[in-house]
């Protein structure tokens, strides 16, 4: 754990002088690309009595916090600080920090942002990708190719299918609008369906789910982890699933039944899966998921670009500006103690 405070002081030109305090491992690749600002210093740590100790965070009024950051240090330095007022989480999924919320966070005062719609269009194109390894058959021709074999098999298109998101936020949204592009059709299954949304065909409300599943060739799921979304796929959900249907997990891991999804993946009573997420991350090497061909499997990196923190940083800037300004932040969490 970090116990120097590392501290990044520009030039104070401006009559706009603070602090900003960096939750964070030492290590983590975010640091490099702190923006430049005029008059204003970012304090770095990742330890709760250090950064307690610190007189400048007395001062602070906002706060970033980068998984797999400390968030013992995050609530020491919010509670030393005379008027903490917003803290950013780095990434989009705020589960890490519900407690911290629930506990720390004054509802109407204070402000959780987080970094929606940073990484979205590199989620949609893997969204895309996976539809498309599995209706294109690509496996089937890479081992053509190993095995010399001239195989003219029927070529299915994604054009007229359906895909059905379980969750419908600024992600799924985005890959919708790839899937309309392609001629899907797009059903949405989502808690608030008062709510716009674009890009879906029809919207289901979550006590039909098992209704919208039977209608999908590939189902999305990008829900955040909380309590409600636990398990939230499981053996009845796919079960619901065509036998020719595609799981693709985005989200987080735990909204998927493993034990359930294996035994489906065995049976064969889906057609396969892509998942880029998991309950554990690195997935163990004795899980059962690893022996199924018909899985297609990434760790964790479908969002993981080149351009990952200047994209997150952009989105904290958008706040930031908007904070110094005095106007509404930009990706405002609106309910944090439930972890999305």
């Amino acid at each position: 754990r970090l116990s120097r405070l590392a501290s990044l002081k520009l030039p104070h030109h401006h009559h706009f002088s603070t602090t900003v305090a960096i939750i964070a491992e030492e290590s983590n690749p975010a640091l490099k690309f702190i923006p430049d600002y005029e008059g204003v210093e970012f304090l770095v740590g990742n330890d709760a009595k250090t950064l307690a100790s610190d007189p400048r965070t007395l001062d602070t009024e906002a706060f970033i916090y980068i998984v797999p950051g400390s968030v013992e240090a995050l609530s020491a330095a919010w509670a030393t600080a005379k008027k903490p007022k917003w803290v950013h989480s780095f990434y989009t999924g705020i589960d890490a920090l519900s407690g911290f919320a629930g506990e720390s966070l004054k509802e109407g005062e204070q402000t959780l942002t987080n970094a929606k719609g940073a990484y979205s269009p590199s989620l949609a194109e893997w969204v895309i990708t996976s539809c498309l390894y599995f209706n294109k058959q690509i496996q089937r021709c890479q081992i053509n190719r190993e095995q010399k074999v001239w195989d003219k098999f029927v070529m299915n298109t994604l054009y007229g299918k359906t895909i059905g998101f379980v969750g419908f936020g600024h992600i799924a949204q985005t890959s919708a609008k790839l899937a309309k592009a392609f001629g899907m059709r797009v059903l949405a299954l989502r808690k608030n369906n008062d709510k716009e949304a674009p890009y879906a065909d029809v919207v289901f409300p979550l006590d039909s789910s098992l209704s919208m599943l039977s209608e999908c060739e590939f189902v999305v799921c990008s829900l955040p982890n909380t309590p409600s979304t636990m398990n939230f796929l499981g053996e009845e959900e796919f079960n619901a699933m065509p036998s020719t249907s595609v799981l693709i997990s985005i989200g987080r891991g735990t909204a998927i039944d493993e034990v359930a999804l294996d035994q489906a993946l065995e049976k064969k009573s889906i057609a396969g899966a892509a998942l880029d997420v998991f309950r554990e991350e690195p997935l163990d090497v004795l899980s059962p998921l690893w022996r199924h061909e018909n899985l297609l499997l990434t760790a964790h990196n479908a969002d993981f670009t080149d351009d990952y923190c200047m994209r997150g940083w952009d989105v904290w800037k958008a706040n930031w500006e908007a904070y110094r300004a005095g106007k509404a932040f930009v990706t405002a969490v609106k309910t944090p103690s439930e972890g999305y």
